[in-house]
């Protein structure tokens, strides 16, 4: 829905940026002091500039970033060419193929896609991800949302808004918990609230959730 918006927005921005606060969270607090990060397969759904895709490779991880801005893919391949374990793919990534991950990383991309599309994406991660130790990262607006209600109501939707030329829908934050739980997940951490994303001298609310799956269904 957003693929034209991002493409022209994507094409303003140079370089790499640092990683953002999420995924120094999830390095630290996920990944933490495992000793075998060449062995842990990270999947990022929806990865922009590929800052947070290559931080993790960076950091030893077998890295796979999928976004649909073929552009910005193509940069990120150039850009990324020394390095042996990540991979760039231009894909839809609400509608992939099954393979194995240790973690599924999804950083603002969740309120991108339609409640259909967040549905069949879950059922995917809770397929794909390793039984035990497997986890689901996730950050993204929901209703405590300062941008919320704001814009145009998309036609057939509940929550979801165009604003700023582009699309957004904003999450409930139980009513994802529940459908995670629901799905064979354990909620390691789940909040929402001010502090996760912090950017110049914005400070929104943000759900930022850690879902380890289970072998329960």
């Amino acid at each position: 829905m957003n693929k034209e918006y991002w493409e022209k927005y994507y094409a303003r921005k140079e370089g790499i940026a640092t990683p953002s606060l999420f995924a120094q969270y999830v390095r630290e607090n996920v990944i933490g002091k495992r000793r075998d990060l060449d062995q842990i397969n990270l999947i990022e759904l929806g990865c922009g500039n590929g800052r947070d895709s290559i931080y993790f490779a960076a950091e030893g991880l077998n890295v796979s970033a999928i976004d649909q801005c073929k552009k910005e893919i193509e940069s990120l391949r150039q850009r990324t060419a020394d390095m042996q374990n990540i991979i760039f793919r231009c894909a839809d990534f609400s509608s992939l193929e099954d393979k194995f991950f240790n973690i599924v990383y999804s950083r603002f991309t969740l309120h991108s896609i339609s409640k259909y599309q967040q549905n069949r994406l879950i059922k995917w991660v809770s397929r794909n991800l390793v039984t035990f130790g497997g986890v689901f990262c996730i950050e993204t607006r929901g209703q405590k949302n300062e941008l919320y209600k704001k814009g145009i109501l998309v036609e057939g939707e509940s929550d979801a808004y165009i604003f700023d030329n582009h699309y957004r829908r904003f999450l409930n934050f139980e009513e994802l918990c529940h459908s995670l739980e629901d799905s064979g997940f354990i909620l390691r951490y789940a909040d929402e609230k001010k502090g996760f994303a912090p950017y110049k001298e914005s400070n929104e609310t943000y759900i930022r959730v850690i879902a380890e799956k289970t072998n329960k269904i």
